[in-house]
Parts: structure tokens; C-alpha cells; sequence
């Protein structure tokens, strides 16, 4: 787009329905709660997902009876590729689905000038990048078995640079979660995407067989397409997603906007039903439950010991050599809250963090993956749109889900693995402060 009107519609703004919270919801709550979002207006829902472990709320929140207990008959259908997703959000052939972070800011500020939003954040973390075991031939190895991030990047980057052919890495779309993250990690080892590192697209659960064929170097990957690939052997991991932004959001729940307001209690309804299962989710206790359902031919396909593993944090980075690269990392995947030293007591995966959506923008901008050369004045006015706060704000009151006092927060040094701080009061100094980035040495300001 232009330097325009980036949007034509207007915020959500919807009044209160005034919902009842009769009971305080625990949050690992699995009995009925006393919430009455009041008579719906569409309870028939179909749901799209992609198969992956991101999609685990949709598929506990149909399993485990959450969407019948808020009165809802949800159909759930599996698609090859977010973009798929999007495509039947905007023709309006589906009612809501999973995606990426991005994706409402791509339609809506992009040339499809579509009103896509995020009512809430399904899960944080949750991906890796998984390296050919050319790789390990050559010497690399997983980012565990370093002693410093300087140290690993120094040989990755040795290695890619002294390469006769091309170096490719998978990602599901160039505007996923994993694809930004990807950049970001190698614009932290010295290398530019694009003309260093191409991103080639292929749906998540084939990347393996393109990495056997040797058509890819690698990919990034939500779980557990990686896991996969560590034990058949055909790769180790290289990094895992946490470990380049902790506590980055992944997947989204997303609709239109038009259908938000058509129905507002239907929304809230749904956006209650899969906060509880992601409470579900991160429950240890049903976490081998959990992985057994997803594995199911219907749904994932996969091995269950795989996708327990990355639900629990017993995560393996090779099966190479007699060294145990096996890591527990409770925080792998959060659906909900999980108690580690980056999250705040009210700090739950779900809550819309304006924040997050100011880093996607900058990123965005980063690698003009839009017609926005610099970082909008107006973007606060902006995300509100695409990201609202206030639905989620009033689903989590009525859950009795405490929220944070400021939804922008700022993230330390020790949150990115190039040791950047990222303060969202100020996108245009945190942009500047990469060298690495599309059309450098470009100077970012506000427009």
C-alpha cells in the first residue's frame, strides 16, 4: 500500500455484553464454569487448522468437550498451508482458524486490504530450525553442545559462506512466525536473507522428505516436524525458536472482522472455549492424553512419543553419536502459562500484547515485506484494529483471568538471542539498529 489510509474499517469497539463470572476459573480449571455468554448467534462453526502442535487448542478444545460446554457444534478442518486458511477466512467459507502472527497485519496493511484480526495468541515458542546432517558431516553442531551464541555463529556461518551451491531453508510461508524468526536468526550470524539464504515454501509435513532428497538445508518448523527428522536421522536441530526470542507468539486465532461484530457473542464463546483448552494443554498431567489425541490419523498422523515430547520439554536435538543431546525445556511450547522467569505472573500466552504486534510491524518493515517504508505514525491506531485488546479483555474477566497492567511491555537483552533489548515505545531506534536488513543502508523513520 501506499502513503495512504492504510485501513477503511473500523475497530471492533463492541459493547460489553455484560458476562456473568460466577466462578474464578483456575488456571488449570477442568470443571464447568459458570460463564453465560447469553444465546448465540451462529454455533455452528467450521474451524480451519494446519496440522501441527500450534493447533493442539482447536483439537482438545473438540475432544475434550470445551466447545459443547460453551454451546458450540465446531466442525474442524484440516488444510495444507495457512495460506489456505486465509484463503477461506476471507472469502468467508470458514469462520475462524489458526495462523501465523502476521498473517492479519499482511491482509489488512498488504495489497488484499482485507479486515482480518487476532482475537487471541494460541501459543508462544514452539518451533525449531532443523540443519541437513551435511552439516554435522562438516563439524556444525546443534546449538547446545556451544559454548556461546558468538561461537556457533562464527562456524555456521563459515560453513554457508565456503558453500559452492545456493543455501535453501524451508519455511511453511514467508510470513509465518518461523519465517521471521529464521531471518532474524540469521541476520544474527552475519548472513542476509534472500541473496545469502533463500526461504523456499513447503507445507510443514514435508520437509523432511525435501530434506532427504537433499532439494533443502534445512527448515524451521512448528513441532514436531522436527522431532520427526532427529529420529529418522535425516538432521539435528540447530535452534529452537525459544531460544531466538523467548516467549515469541506463534500461532493466532483469527477471523473477520465483519464476523466479530455479526457475532459478538458467538465470538466470545469460541474465545472461552479455547482459552480453557489451552489451560488443558498445559497441564502436565494431560499432556501424554493431549499428544495421544493430536497423533490420531484425523489429525496429526504422527508417532505420539514425538509430539509428547515437545509438549512435556524433553526435547532432542540429535540422535547422532553416543552424547546426549536430549534438553528438558519446560517452556518449549506455552499455550497458556508455564512457570518461567520471562513470564510474569499475569503474563499468559494468550493475552493480545500490543507489543507483539509492534515487533511484527518493525520486522515486517525490516524486510519490506510491505509498501511501508517506514514505521507508520499512526500504528498504534492501526494494530488496534488488526490486534484488538478489548474482546479478549473482556473474555478473560469473565474467566476470572487476571491481565496485565500495560499491554505494551518491553523485552531485555537476555529475550534475543543477539542480545538486542526491544523497547515499543521506540520502533524506529530498534529498527536502525540493524545492519542487516532489506535495501541497507536505508535510514527508518516515521511516515
Amino acid at each position: 500500500m501506499k502513503r495512504r489510509n492504510f485501513i477503511k474499517y473500523s475497530g471492533l469497539g463492541l459493547a460489553s455484553l455484560g458476562v456473568a463470572a460466577c466462578s474464578q476459573v483456575d488456571i488449570f480449571n477442568q470443571q464447568k464454569t459458570d460463564v453465560d455468554f447469553g444465546t448465540l448467534e451462529k454455533p455452528n462453526l467450521i474451524l480451519g487448522y494446519v496440522a501441527n502442535g500450534d493447533a493442539a487448542p482447536l483439537i482438545i478444545a473438540q475432544e475434550k468437550g470445551f466447545f459443547e460446554r460453551y454451546g458450540l457444534s465446531v466442525t474442524l478442518k484440516r488444510l495444507g498451508t495457512p495460506e489456505e486458511v486465509k484463503t477461506e477466512l476471507l472469502g468467508w467459507t470458514m469462520d475462524a482458524g489458526q495462523l501465523p502472527y502476521a498473517f492479519p497485519m499482511l491482509a489488512q496493511l498488504g495489497e488484499e486490504e482485507a479486515p482480518l484480526i487476532s482475537l487471541m495468541t494460541l501459543n508462544l515458542n514452539g518451533s525449531a530450525i532443523t540443519i541437513t546432517q551435511k552439516a554435522w558431516d562438516a563439524g556444525i553442531r546443534p546449538s547446545v553442545d556451544y559454548f556461546n551464541f558468538t561461537d556457533f555463529e562464527e562456524n555456521m556461518r563459515r560453513y554457508w559462506r565456503n558453500r559452492e551451491t545456493p543455501v535453501n531453508l524451508a519455511v511453511d510461508s514467508p510470513f509465518s512466525t518461523d519465517a521471521y524468526l529464521t531471518r532474524y536468526w540469521l541476520s544474527a550470524i552475519g548472513l542476509m536473507p534472500t541473496t545469502e539464504v533463500e526461504l523456499v515454501e513447503f507445507p510443514a509435513s514435508q520437509m523432511i522428505y525435501k530434506l532427504q532428497a537433499g532439494m533443502i538445508d534445512g527448515y524451521s518448523a512448528s513441532s514436531p516436524w522436527n522431532q520427526q527428522t532427529v529420529l529418522e536421522k535425516a538432521g539435528f536441530i540447530s535452534y529452537i525458536s525459544r531460544d531466538i526470542w523467548q516467549g515469541h507468539p506463534n500461532k493466532i486465532l483469527a477471523t473477520m472482522d465483519g464476523w466479530a461484530r455479526k457475532h459478538p457473542k458467538t465470538t466470545r464463546a469460541l474465545m472461552a472455549a479455547l482459552i480453557e483448552a489451552c489451560q488443558y494443554c498445559d497441564r502436565l498431567d494431560n499432556q501424554t492424553e493431549v499428544a495421544a489425541i493430536l497423533g490420531q490419523p484425523n489429525y496429526l498422523n504422527l508417532d505420539t512419543s514425538l509430539i509428547e515430547s515437545t509438549l512435556m520439554g524433553n526435547y532432542s536435538y540429535s540422535s547422532e553419536g553416543s552424547k546426549n543431546y536430549q534438553r528438558f525445556t519446560p517452556d518449549y511450547t506455552v499455550f497458556h502459562h508455564r512457570d518461567v522467569d520471562y513470564l510474569g505472573e499475569n503474563d499468559h500466552a494468550n493475552y493480545p500484547w500490543r507489543s507483539h504486534a509492534v515487533w511484527m510491524l518493525t520486522q515486517m518493515i525490516r524486510w519490506h515485506d510491505l509498501e511501508i517504508y517506514d514505521y507508520p505514525k499512526e500504528a498504534d491506531e492501526l494494530l488496534d484494529k488488526i490486534y484488538p485488546i478489548t474482546i479478549y479483555e473482556e473474555v478473560a474477566e469473565a474467566l476470572n483471568i487476571p491481565l496485565p497492567s500495560d499491554s505494551m511491555k518491553k523485552e531485555s537483552s537476555t529475550a534475543f538471542i543477539d542480545g538486542r533489548s526491544f523497547d515499543p515505545s521506540n520502533p524506529v531506534a530498534y529498527l536502525n539498529q540493524f545492519p542487516i536488513r532489506a535495501k541497507s543502508p536505508q535510514i527508518f523513520g516515521f511516515v
